[in-house]
């Protein structure tokens, strides 16, 4: 660990590997019995595994505290009889060891091959490497690469339908646009598809491989779909508009079979991300279900040959999932679930060990459940989920750490009224045992994005807080994604603080209703929430300076990887970063604008003690935001803590760092609104 002194502040940069099982200066002994932060902190969940023809499982994992790549092989193989992955009994493989792990994957249609998606110490300059996957192999497969080069951000967007290649976007040729290119196998080599400026995707590829489908990403309230003719390099607007006219989000899914017609979601009709079929012969397009058009919709998910879909309805934050014969549209049902948030879905088959059919990998998560990942097996005739010969088998085991995670309750989902009469809904976790009307220290969270949402999932940063007496509110202030395009855009540009005013009306909220008091409460958020954190502390302060309250409600913030001022912020992120957040925040040639809305220049109002923390690699928000931040407050006498970690970027994903850096932050808020 190095301590570095930067005109008198105190900035510790470490790698974290001293700091596991070290208690933090000022800090006080765990309780006997009691679980310690680096338990919560070690509470894991596989990420959704894909299941292999040969009925192994291909994930991530992160046992050692990085995400690596696994192989589980089951402990059963016999002809008809479910899998066993239970651990201690199946056979897990480690494949690779990269120093800062593995930030995604993706298999191919006949689970041959897999890209591996990974960058170095967070600087999001993803690189492609490929892995071949034999059936029943138990060794380690060498890993090839596909793709190197500096500076260069890649991602898969999707294979070609007989496995020989695959689609994948990147800013190879322009730091600022993402263009097409399609990688062959045989050859070895790339050749570019598209490359039109802007940040462009890739949904799904024809039998012949002579179309496209692709996106054009602008915001979140604009995107644009097309089918490219690869040949020509013509592109077909698919786009699903407003009858009005003006911009919508329109997504792609994929191909209908036949390959006649196309699945996609849009919001151009109801203001809700609806489910759309598109005829491609006449360009008309229709609801299949139009009962889904009540709530936004999220992961669509088509199977391999297109004949099942399964998408998660976001209701009030949590996810419903429904999967549907494309055939006929009728439902298919769903294994029952405890209610939460269904994600990492990916259907998989024709053929497995136990069955006949096409096999979902889904997982679940919610305040008790760290996200258990579980395959339904639907067989190709159609079946009711359950019932029919459709089967489901669990295939991951979260390691709990032996905490009882049962005896934390169940958020409660509230909702209240902003200034301006917009109703702002937000979860709010109490811990075991809380006595309801009292009042306690609690940390109000922000997302990031802004277009985030906070769903009712399970987070181990929650948690631990909870364990130690802290409640914690999670609001969703406009400019929250799932609640419909008008609420997403109510904080676009110019309307930016008015989310800010939301966040600080969610500590009024908890002050009025008993379950806090002003000066017990601290913000907490991280990117875009980190603005949040900084942001509310001035305006709560600004309430207080214009009369409307005697005293601040908040009496401390935490800022992860956080805004302060929008000026410098856009001038230092990433290109390709540059343009998408102009088109939420404002163009960079309205500075008075961006300072007028930049904490920074508002520091005077910023009087609670402040802990703030950065990745020195980070691509997104420059660690100069953090920087210039520290240095205001403390050269206004205002107490505050800077951690820089080197190895990181957009945040702490190496386990000792993120341990690190809560243990020091959990410490902040007991000395400030816990005493």
């Amino acid at each position: 660990m190095r301590v570095w002194s930067i005109i008198g502040l105190s900035v510790v940069l470490a790698s974290g590997a001293a700091a596991i099982g070290q208690a933090p200066a000022g800090g006080r002994a765990q309780a006997a019995g009691r679980p310690s932060l680096e338990q919560f902190f070690r509470i894991r969940a596989p990420g959704t595994p894909v299941m292999l023809p040969d009925g192994s499982l291909l994930m991530r994992d992160w046992p050692n505290g990085v995400w690596q790549m696994y192989r589980v092989l089951p402990a059963s193989h016999a002809k008809g009889q479910a899998p066993n992955y239970k651990p201690g009994e199946a056979t897990v493989v480690r494949l690779t060891d990269l120093t800062d792990g593995v930030a995604g994957f993706s298999v191919s249609p006949d689970g041959g091959k897999a890209i591996l998606m990974h960058s170095a110490g967070g600087n999001e300059n993803t690189q492609l490497t490929l892995i071949e996957i034999k059936p029943g192999d138990a060794t380690t497969p060498a890993l090839v690469p596909v793709l190197r080069a500096e500076r260069v951000q890649a991602a898969v967007n999707c294979w070609l339908p007989d496995s020989s290649g695959f689609v994948y976007s990147a800013n190879l040729d322009s730091p600022s646009d993402f263009h097409l290119y399609r990688h062959d196998f045989a050859s070895g080599k790339a050749t570019r598809l598209l490359a039109k400026a802007g940040s462009w995707s890739a949904a799904d590829v024809s039998r012949d491989g002579a179309r496209v489908l692709v996106e054009q990403y602008r915001s979140a309230s604009d995107s644009e779909c097309f089918e490219l003719d690869v040949k020509t390099g013509a592109l077909r607007d698919l786009t699903i508009r407003p009858k009005g006219g003006g911009t919508a989000a329109s997504h792609l899914v994929g191909y209908a079979p036949g390959e006649e017609s196309v699945i996609a979601t849009s919001d151009a009709e109801t203001g809700r991300n609806a489910l759309f079929v598109i005829d491609l012969k006449t360009g008309a397009w229709r609801q299949p279900v139009p009962a889904l058009a009540a709530h936004d919709l999220e992961v669509a998910t088509l199977s391999g040959d297109g004949s099942l879909l399964a998408v998660s309805s976001n209701e009030e934050g949590y996810g419903v999932p429904h999967v549907y014969d494309v055939a006929t549209w009728t439902s298919l049902g769903f294994p029952e679930t405890a209610k939460g948030v269904i994600g990492g879905t990916d259907f998989r088959g024709e053929t497995l060990l136990w069955s006949t059919g096409r096999s979902l990998s889904w997982s679940n998560s919610n305040a008790r459940d760290c996200g258990a990942a579980w395959v339904t097996t639907y067989p190709v005739a159609g079946a009711q989920a359950g019932a029919g010969g459709a089967v489901t088998v669990q295939v991951t085991f979260p390691d709990t750490q032996g905490i009882d995670l049962a005896r934390f309750p169940l958020p409660e989902l509230v909702k209240y009224r902003a200034f301006d009469g917009v109703e702002i809904p937000a979860f709010v976790f109490t811990p075991p045992g809380y006595v309801k009307g009292t009042p306690i220290p609690f940390v109000v969270m922000y997302h990031g994005g802004p277009e985030g949402q906070h769903r009712p999932i399970f987070s181990v940063t929650q948690q631990y807080l909870l364990s130690e007496g802290f409640g914690v509110m999670a609001p969703n202030v406009r400019g929250s994604s799932g609640y419909g395009r008008e609420f997403l855009m109510m904080d676009d540009y110019a309307k930016r603080w008015d989310s800010v005013r939301d966040g600080v009306d969610a500590a009024e909220w908890l002050v009025a209703n008993g379950l806090s008091a002003p000066g017990k409460i601290a913000t907490l958020g991280g990117s875009y929430g980190g603005f949040m954190s900084v942001a509310c502390l001035v305006e709560d302060q600004e309430r207080v300076d214009a009369g409307k309250r005697k005293e601040r409600l908040f009496g401390a913030g935490v800022n992860l990887v956080g805004i302060v001022n929008f000026k410098t912020f856009l001038e230092k992120t990433a290109g390709y970063r540059r343009k998408l957040r102009e088109a939420e925040y404002g163009p960079l040639s309205d500075e008075k604008f961006l300072l007028s809305v930049s904490p920074v220049t508002r520091i005077e109002k910023v009087k609670a003690p402040m802990f703030i923390g950065h990745g020195f690699n980070d691509p997104r928000v420059p660690v100069e935001e953090a920087m210039q931040l520290s240095v205001a407050l403390k050269d206004r006498g205002v107490p505050v803590q800077l951690f820089v970690a080197p190895d990181e970027g957009h945040g702490f994903q190496k386990l000792q760092n993120r341990v690190y850096f809560y243990e020091r932050v959990s410490v902040f808020l007991r000395q400030t609104i816990g005493k």
